[in-house]
């Protein structure tokens, strides 16, 4: 199935997939690939056999035994989120009444994988919805701290005064900023230091006019754009508006609403009510507000508080 490729002319890759910084495309060849670590030449399968090769996924081809452990792990992330969303746009399609779904991989190829390989693939035709590609540094990288991955040789060789010492300097910013004990509680906090460490010694953190800045803007927008996937849902299945009252940090009256939908619940807006007459006029002119918003056609229901004023509002 495969030979050594040193001397076959190769071809650019027609693609901005990743996985073409570690292959290469024969020319006049259209499905053959060139592995750049082994020099592997891949008869047939295009850019998905050289993931599986990259990935040591077994059953169609021979592991690549130069591939870099990053690089192995950031080929299987991406089959198996191609296979992920393949699974996803089948349930979809059974949901509503298209049982048939017609698949082609990532260069339309002809390729039969086995049972235990992964598919990849990409559903021609109308697409409800399609999940957000974010390129994420941590993506690029194979996890460090969770049980079982494996460490950096340096890591691994750091010794625990330098562990202590490396921790003393987080904790020192850490009371000196303010910052809450629960926000070590956040998801993205291991990941800043590993994203950090991945660029290496020099890294210079975010500055003050970056945060409040560029980068604000920048991950608004990823918000959006995420949040943006959610109305197709709302037009297919309907939503649920909930209005759930609150009071801030200085005991100020809010209105938050929310919206639910099979994809999740996202936060819409959010209303100061301090001074607002909670009567049924002024509650009815929020609510409209706020219905018109997600669109009346879309919704199933508008959940909100047992009180009088709310009930007559609705």
């Amino acid at each position: 199935m495969t030979d050594n490729s040193s001397s076959i002319a190769s071809a650019p890759a027609r693609s901005d997939d990743p996985a073409w910084a570690h292959g290469k495309v024969v020319a006049g060849k259209r499905n053959n690939t060139i592995c750049i670590h082994c020099d592997k030449h891949l008869k047939g399968g295009g850019i998905t056999r050289l993931k599986m090769d990259l990935a040591g996924v077994t059953g169609q081809v021979e592991a690549c035994k130069k591939t870099l452990h990053d690089v192995r792990w950031q080929m299987k992330q991406l089959l198996e989120g191609y296979q992920k969303a393949k699974a996803r746009k089948e349930k979809l399609n059974v949901n509503i009444g298209h049982g048939n779904c017609v698949d082609v991989d990532d260069d339309s190829e002809d390729i039969a994988l086995s049972a235990d390989s992964v598919n990849a693939g990409k559903q021609k035709g109308k697409e409800v919805a399609v999940a957000s590609k974010r390129k994420k540094v941590s993506s690029f990288f194979a996890p460090r701290t969770t049980p079982g991955s494996q460490p950096s040789i340096k890591s691994a060789m750091a010794t625990k005064e330098m562990v202590d010492n490396t921790k003393l300097a987080v904790a020192r910013w850490w009371y000196d900023a303010n910052v809450p004990f629960n926000g070590a509680h956040s998801k993205y906090y291991q990941p800043m230091f590993d994203a950090a460490l991945a660029v290496g010694p020099g890294f210079k953190a975010p500055s003050f006019h970056n945060l409040r800045g560029n980068l604000l803007r920048t991950l608004v927008d990823e918000i959006s754009t995420y949040l943006d996937k959610f109305r197709p849902i709302w037009e297919l299945y309907g939503c649920s508006v909930m209005s759930d009252g609150w009071s801030n940090r200085r005991q100020e009256p809010v209105i938050n609403f929310l919206v639910y939908c099979p994809k999740g619940t996202m936060f819409l807006k959010s209303i100061d009510a301090f001074g607002l007459t909670k009567d049924a006029d002024t509650l009815y002119g929020i609510f409209n507000e706020v219905v018109q918003l997600v669109d009346p056609n879309y919704i199933v229901q508008f959940i909100t508080d047992n009180e009088a004023a709310y009930k007559a509002a609705g």
